[in-house]
């Protein structure tokens, strides 16, 4: 199983919190080198703030020179700002040149997390939040970006969704799924086949990030369901961070417990 990671994990966080973009000089280039020498398949980038050091082109041919030298590609974009914002309010020209962004390094796709703030549980938002989830799906397809949501719906309003929007993929994060208090079974039945991003985490139900294997979820039927759908997509560690300036031991750490509990079933 290749294993990937978010952004901000390979960097000391210096208290800037549990996930962020490494934005101080030369923080995201050294996490490319950390991820080769550590064996990490992929980084997801994160995008925190409207403003992302991707939305320039020089910063565009660094990061292509970074995946070229190190083998570790940029698959996915966590849009994290929309959790601070209305993703309904979001303007479209602002996704338009994140979506060109992407493309330009083969991102691939970008992960919607419409959660908090853009939360499609608020019903009297739902309808124009899910309006402009069609929007940016039709300019992603523009640019040849998929787009995969995060959200907190129960399996049976999530699968709906997907329904009504047939080339939306879906992002699987297993801690907020415990967070929520969901069953792992039910959300995998529900819509296995449109899983193209598993983020690993681990919460207690109701309760805040912790490391993998001290929360609520389920990861013994999670590994078993990702099995039985003979699941290809990516797996990318979210999990709690550890000691700041033993970052790489973390992940590390981690990562063998991904590879245990995938070989266990």
């Amino acid at each position: 199983m290749n294993i990937g990671t978010l952004q901000g994990r390979l960097t000391p966080s210096r208290g800037r919190g549990i996930q962020f973009f490494p934005s101080a000089p030369g923080e995201w280039e050294k996490e490319f080198e950390i991820a080769h020498d550590i064996g990490i398949a992929h980084l997801e980038w994160v995008w925190d703030a409207e403003d992302n050091p991707l939305l320039q082109l020089d910063v565009r041919a660094q990061v292509k020179e970074a995946v070229a030298a190190t083998g570790v590609p940029v698959r996915h974009t966590d849009l994290q700002f929309l959790t601070k914002m209305d993703f309904a309010n979001c303007p479209n020209d602002t996704l338009e040149r994140i979506c060109e962004a992407i493309a330009d390094i083969d991102g691939r796709a970008l992960d919607l997390p419409l959660l908090e703030g853009s939360t499609l549980l608020d019903g009297a938002m739902r309808s124009a939040r899910l309006a402009k989830l069609a929007t940016l799906l039709e300019i992603g397809k523009k640019h040849g970006v998929g787009i995969c949501l995060e959200t907190d719906l129960p399996p049976t309003d999530y699968a709906k969704v997907l329904e009504d929007l047939p080339s939306l993929m879906v992002v699987y994060d297993s801690g907020n799924s415990a967070h929520a208090g969901y069953d792992v079974a039910e959300e995998w039945d529900a819509y296995a086949p449109r899983i193209a991003n598993v983020q690993i985490k681990d919460r207690p139900k109701g309760g805040t990030t912790v490391p993998l294997g001290t929360g609520g979820t389920d990861f013994s039927t999670l590994f078993r369901k990702m099995k039985e759908a003979r699941y290809t997509g990516l797996v990318t560690l979210q999990a709690a961070r550890g000691e700041d300036g033993k970052e790489a031991e973390t992940v590390k750490g981690y990562m063998e417990f991904v590879h245990q509990h995938a070989e266990s079933v």
